[in-house]
């Protein structure tokens, strides 16, 4: 890469105490050919060898920080930002990874659609050894159909989310499976008193700030990150929560509190809708319209459907030790609160389940096209596995995917 060349991509790895991951996440970036990027990686004062590692490194498309303290997820991200100069920016997990020609993929897209400021890429999902027990046996899954990449609306998506009729793995952020124009993230941030995150979140909350500020993003229908899971992975657990509030620098947002408007044993379960709301409420600017009593009686109504869902299906996968009676008194002292119509809530409840049921009928119809076109077609490359002895790491996915074209 030549000196006067502009920066392409920004990839940003912040890392804390999860070497025997990280080595296989940034080996996944360097092996690219690719010239025109920059791998900036932050060690949050790691303890496990992590630091002596890095030093190892020998490559100048890699860039080492540390931050001067030790530092929360939300606020390692934010720290990051400052660094990067890269056209486009992603920050990508430190048990996450990326798949073959990612960056030169990327360029074929953002050369086709060049007025789009935030793109959301279909995740391939990688397992850890340690996770069987929220997860099962399965190591990996990736499927690629080779479908045609398309234009969403970003209202629509926002308003979905907080629905609960659109996952999270489903919407643009600014973490693994998603990249911004950092000339977005730089405009979000002047509006935000110089921060990006308002929320303890940071993934959802990228998800609501990049959303409200964009008419439209670009869904890539092939994968091109791993989104990884790991019994470390922050996401499993309730640790995001904790902060050492005496920090006094100009790259920490001292707002990330969770809202007082939002009950705080709600937020802890896990839902995905409580996730997001709250994070409209730490919002600097967003329109009152999302704040709405209309939006609240969607967000608690999703809420309810997704609590009853995970208790019934998924019990494991809530956050915190919490029975069915404690959660349905802390959400009708949030109805109380909030001055909601219990008639009016029901009748939103009624209504998103009409919904619920078309969604679970239009996956229905996905998988029976993804399993036609696999009969009829060749035109898709699979990789769904059990077999961690031969896949220990997705390396070795990258690997198989680029030589096969076959399910295993």
């Amino acid at each position: 890469m030549m000196k006067e060349d502009i920066i392409k991509y920004s990839v940003l790895l912040p890392t804390y105490n999860k070497l025997n991951y990280l080595k296989f996440t940034i080996e996944s970036v360097l092996r690219n050919d690719y010239e025109n990027f920059e791998l900036i990686i932050s060690n949050d004062f790691s303890t496990d060898g992590t630091e002596e590692y890095l030093s190892t490194i020998n490559d100048k498309r890699v860039k080492i920080i540390k931050p001067p303290v030790k530092l929360t997820q939300t606020k390692n991200y934010e720290f990051m930002l400052n660094f990067a100069v890269g056209e486009w920016v992603t920050i990508l997990g430190d048990d996450d990874g990326i798949l073959p020609f990612f960056f030169e993929k990327l360029d074929k897209f953002t050369d086709v659609f060049k007025d789009v400021q935030l793109i959301h890429t279909k995740p391939a999902f990688y397992y850890w050894e340690d996770v069987d027990d929220y997860y099962g046996p399965r190591v990996c899954d990736y499927q690629n159909f080779f479908e045609r990449s398309k234009i969403k609306n970003s209202k629509k998506a926002l308003f979905l989310a907080l629905a609960g009729l659109k996952d999270r793995t489903n919407l643009p952020m600014i973490y693994t499976s998603g990249l911004v124009k950092l000339n977005l993230v730089k405009k979000i941030k002047k509006k935000s008193g110089n921060f990006f995150f308002h929320s303890v979140i940071p993934d959802y909350y990228s998800m609501i700030a990049l959303l409200y500020e964009t008419d439209k993003y670009l869904e890539i229908k092939e994968p091109i990150f791993w989104v990884g899971t790991s019994k470390k992975s922050t996401g499993r657990g309730v640790r995001i929560y904790e902060d050492n509030k005496k920090q006094d620098y100009e790259f920490i947002n001292k707002e990330l509190d969770i809202s007082k408007n939002i009950s705080e044993k709600l937020h802890k379960v896990g839902l995905s809708s409580i996730y997001f709301f709250e994070c409209i409420l730490k919002h600097p600017y967003i329109s009152n319209t999302w704040k709405s009593n209309f939006m609240k009686y969607v967000v608690y109504a999703a809420a309810k459907k997704q609590f009853d869902n995970l208790y019934n299906k998924k019990m494991h996968t809530i956050k915190i030790n919490i029975s069915k009676k404690e959660f349905l008194d802390e959400f009708n002292q949030e109805v109380k609160k909030n001055n909601m119509s219990r008639f009016y809530l029901k009748i939103t409840e009624t209504c998103l389940n009409l919904f619920y049921s078309i969604k679970y009928f239009c996956r229905l119809l996905i998988r029976i096209k993804f399993f036609l076109l696999k009969k009829i077609s060749n035109n898709y490359n699979l990789l769904i596995t059990q077999d961690r002895q031969k896949f220990s790491n997705f390396l070795l996915c990258n690997d198989f995917i680029k030589k096969n074209k076959t399910k295993i």
